[in-house]
């Protein structure tokens, strides 16, 4: 099932992760509420994008949320 993200999307948050330092699977997953407050110009829909990035990362399903498809069968919701 298709997210609500597109690729563009995804690619201008992790671009704005990235340049503020958040550049390994360690760091992302380990991002605060905090650390999201001092990110520059971030919108709802970015906050939203790394919060289930965070949760693709932690299932080890990156390729899934990158594509915006996600594999039945895999964890609880079908939606990511």
């Amino acid at each position: 099932m298709k997210n609500e993200f597109t690729f563009q999307q995804i690619s201008k948050t992790l671009e704005k992760l990235f340049s503020s330092g958040f550049d390994t699977d360690k760091k992302i997953i380990e991002i605060k509420l905090e650390d999201l407050a001092r990110l520059p110009n971030l919108q709802s829909m970015e906050i939203a994008i790394i919060l289930e990035l965070k949760k693709a990362i932690k299932e080890k399903q990156i390729i899934s949320f990158l594509s915006g498809v996600k594999e039945k069968g895999k964890g609880k919701n079908e939606n990511l």
